[in-house]
């Protein structure tokens, strides 16, 4: 079964005076009219159900992000405090493998501008597919139009 774990953590300082530590950057209208947050789940349509979207979350926001999404509450992964990345992905994917053990498990940010959401979901698809079929990890990555410290970047393997 395929599950999604949205990361949504973050203290509100990226977009100051915009984003603050109450209504963080994942809350905001960044590209439309919903907020980023919600345009991520949304993106899912079709290829990951609501009920097995994981969103990671600090405990401040977890009310508030459960009530903007819609998911089920225990859907909601309200971090202690806050890590980074890495222990967020690795404690959302131990729940979503708890839950389901052939989970399989697309990772995302709740404050990406995706512009073609049906590319995404057949990106995603193709990933999930192949991550499934070579039982390997799989990362997914876009061409950089500058270079940027704060984004991190992939090196390809054989």
């Amino acid at each position: 079964m395929r599950w999604a774990v949205l990361l949504a953590g973050g203290s509100g300082t990226r977009f100051w005076p915009l984003s603050t530590p109450r209504r963080p950057k994942q809350l905001l209208p960044l590209s439309g009219s919903a907020s980023s947050a919600e345009e991520s789940v949304e993106r899912l349509n079709g290829l990951i159900a609501r009920d097995h979207v994981l969103v990671v979350t600090g405990g401040a926001l977890a009310g508030r992000v459960q009530n903007v999404l819609r998911i089920p509450a225990e859907n909601i992964l309200a971090e202690p405090v806050a890590a980074s990345t890495a222990p967020a992905l690795i404690w959302a994917t131990w729940e979503a493998g708890r839950r389901d053990p052939d989970a399989e498990v697309l990772s995302l940010h709740a404050d990406w501008a995706v512009g073609d959401a049906a590319a995404f979901r057949r990106t995603a698809d193709l990933a999930l597919t192949t991550a499934r079929a070579h039982d390997r990890l799989v990362t997914v990555g876009v061409v950089p139009s500058r270079p940027e410290t704060g984004y991190g970047y992939i090196v390809p393997g054989a």
